[in-house]
């Protein structure tokens, strides 16, 4: 009988078969979702860093539109935040990152061959805000100095500013230890000084005979008083000669010729002085300045600041010898001394300072001159012998020094003004006054004006005058000035330095779907 055998297999079973299906079907979704996750993270990771990229390129777009005027004009670069207005458009700037931070968020934009955006990233705008920014007048003017100091610092060289501002101290400490010395010297010691001279031998003793004395004795005698009777000639050769005599005694005509003001006695012609005016009430340091919020601007973190300050002034704004002065004001560097509203009251308290230095610095050296103090006192001895009270010469000697001091003062203003130049520290080579002009200095004496090759011009005056104003009030006047220079441009007239900005901190928001991104970026100039 045929017995049918039993099939035998081989391998898994057969409920088995279909778990290696489910197992790679398994395998797929899991990779699959691996890769939808990698490519959701990719893209927000790409959403993430167009946003960021967008507001980067934002920002740097808005900063390149730098006020061009500032910038040719001073080197400065801040950004007119008014806009041409005369109001702080930070809607503006807004406005302006977010155009231009689009052509990232959305490649599409502006593109005429068309195309797609591939993460379907729109501008959030309701995201988007000015969250903080810096103006050019924040923290005493803090970010106007420092852009200043590193344009200076970037222009001439540490190296060069180093020099100058050495040799500007130099001359600053030589003029207050003139002024000081010159204070040393008082009318209540006239008597001390005419002793040591005479001591000294150079002026012999005057007699000492009282004008009443003098008088009851030529009156016993039936005589006219000796003033009537004594020449010129004979009180010259009684006191040893070698000086002009002098009835007409030289003082009233130096306190004559003082009163008619400095700019009478150093311009001959008074037409050549500008007359512009500004309004003081258009100043900046005249109203109320915007201010900034939510940064804090980055400091000048260097030195030699009020020296980079002064040569900014000096480099870039006009003074009286300047041949350009088309400006609002022609005596700028004036300006920043007097702080007065017109050139003309300017350029008088730039004179006065500087002839009181000058007058200073003459005193001293006749105070120490041999020569010059024999010529005050034998001067004085005659005019005090003419008018027969001879006590009277050493106070004469004083005074007459103390008005040569002023009349030499006069024709060094004449001479700087004129763009020559006037040792700090006079000496006998380099004086010009003599003493028969003490009161013609405005005259006769403009014979005698001599220019020094090694003095200092006109320039390094203010420069040492500048010295006794602070940071904060150099500051101050050159903001003013600057303000009022540009805005003689076309199109400028509404600018104003507390709108300009220096940096600024903007937050965008941009949305993927139902993604929503944000981003906060601070941008700001560097002069470094």
């Amino acid at each position: 009988m045929y017995r049918k055998k039993k099939t035998k297999w081989s391998g898994v079973p057969r409920l088995g078969r279909g778990s290696i299906t489910l197992f790679v079907s398994l395998l797929l979704l899991l990779l699959l979702g691996l890769i939808f996750a990698g490519l959701k993270s990719m893209r927000q990771a790409a959403a993430r860093t167009a946003v960021v990229s967008g507001l980067e390129q934002g920002l740097y777009s808005v900063f390149a539109q730098y006020d061009r005027a500032l910038f040719e004009e001073y080197g400065l670069l801040f950004i007119d935040g008014g806009y041409g207005s005369g109001d702080l458009r930070l809607d503006e700037v807004l406005r302006e990152t977010e155009n231009y931070a689009e052509y990232i968020l959305d490649p599409t934009k502006n593109n005429l061959m068309g195309g797609s955006n591939l993460l379907s990233l729109e501008l959030n705008r309701e995201k988007c805000s000015v969250t903080g920014y810096v103006l050019a007048v924040d923290q005493e003017n803090t970010p106007f100095i420092r852009q200043v100091c590193e344009q200076m610092k970037l222009q001439a060289g540490e190296v060069l500013l180093r020099k100058i501002a050495g040799s500007t101290s130099s001359q600053g400490e030589n003029a207050d230890r003139l002024r000081k010395k010159a204070g040393t010297w008082h009318a209540g010691n006239a008597r001390e000084y005419y002793n040591r001279d005479v001591a000294q031998g150079l002026c012999p003793p005057v007699p000492v005979i009282a004008r009443s004395e003098k008088k009851e004795e030529n009156a016993g005698r039936g005589e006219k008083p000796e003033s009537e009777g004594v020449t010129a000639e004979q009180i010259a050769a009684e006191f040893g000669g070698g000086v002009v005599p002098v009835w007409n005694n030289p003082l009233v005509s130096y306190n004559q010729l003082r009163g008619r003001g400095i700019l009478k006695l150093v311009f001959q012609d008074e037409s050549v002085i500008s007359g512009k005016n500004v309004n003081q009430k258009l100043l900046m340091t005249e109203r109320e300045c915007s201010s900034g919020m939510g940064m804090q601007p980055t400091e000048w973190n260097g030195t030699l600041e009020k020296t980079l300050l002064q040569e900014f002034l000096l480099a870039d704004f006009p003074c009286y010898t300047d041949s350009a002065q088309q400006k609002v004001l022609s005596y700028q560097v004036e300006y920043v001394i007097g702080g007065k509203k017109n050139d003309r009251d300017n350029l008088k308290a730039a004179l006065s300072e500087m002839q009181l230095l000058r007058a200073a610095s003459n005193l001293t050296f006749l105070m120490t001159d041999p020569e010059r103090r024999s010529q005050a006192d034998l001067l004085a001895a005659g005019i005090s012998a003419a008018l027969l009270n001879p006590e009277l010469a050493p106070f004469l000697s004083f005074a007459i020094k103390v008005a040569w001091a002023y009349g030499e003062s006069i024709l060094d203003l004449q001479v700087l003004v004129e763009g020559g130049k006037i040792p700090l520290v006079k000496t006998a080579d380099t004086w010009q006054l003599s003493i028969e002009n003490i009161g013609r200095f405005s005259g006769a004496g403009r014979e005698e004006r001599k220019s020094s090759p090694g003095g200092l011009d006109y320039e390094d005056y203010l420069r040492v005058l500048l010295l006794a104003r602070s940071e904060a009030v150099l500051a101050e006047r050159i903001m003013n000035l600057t303000e009022l220079n540009i805005r003689e441009q076309k199109g400028k007239e509404n600018f104003r330095l507390d709108h300009c900005i220096d940096a600024v901190t903007i937050e965008i928001g941009a949305t993927v779907g139902n993604n929503r991104y944000q981003a906060e970026r601070s941008y700001g100039y560097d002069l470094k």
